[in-house]
């Protein structure tokens, strides 16, 4: 029954008036897709890739603090840590308090960081941790300071130095 009213509700509109409805259904068609699909999934996507970095940093930062529970327990000192530049970088960035603003592989095997915001009272200090704990050293270091005092870097680590 209400099929054939609107049937009949169609076939009463002129041609331009069933055009022009045709054009805002499918319209309000891709509105719907894009607000009510594709921008949710694509969110979601970018959630679940943002707790997986973070899973895998604190993975690196457990092994690191595992290591040094295993020394603990057998009486020697804590051995330092024989992790990748990447596992290196990222597990003494947490262990500092600092949050890596870029994360990405270098063709040379190591890895390149962005580090923003933080103090020099923070950045140095990480890169000396960084050093003497797991033998990682910058090859390539920018480090800019803006107007509010706080340091930007982005580096470049390569292979442990040892």
């Amino acid at each position: 029954m209400i099929a054939s009213q609107v049937i009949a509700w169609w076939e009463a509109r002129t041609r331009r008036e069933q055009v022009l409805l045709a054009v805002l259904a499918a319209g309000l068609g891709l509105f719907i897709l894009w607000f009510g699909v594709h921008r949710p999934l694509a969110q979601a996507r970018a959630d679940a890739t943002l707790r997986y970095d973070r899973a895998l940093r604190d993975e690196a930062v457990v092994r690191a603090a595992a290591l040094g529970i295993r020394a603990l327990e057998r009486g020697a000192p804590a051995p330092k840590a024989a992790a990748s530049p990447a596992e290196a970088v990222s597990a003494s960035a947490a262990a500092a308090g600092l949050t890596l603003g870029r994360v990405e592989p270098d063709p040379g095997g190591g890895v390149r960081v962005a580090v923003g915001g933080v103090s020099p009272g923070q950045l140095f200090p990480w890169l000396a941790a960084l050093q003497q704990d797991y033998g990682v050293t910058p090859a390539h270091l920018a480090v800019v300071k803006d107007a509010q005092g706080t340091l930007s870097a982005d580096a470049t680590f390569g292979g442990t130095g040892r």
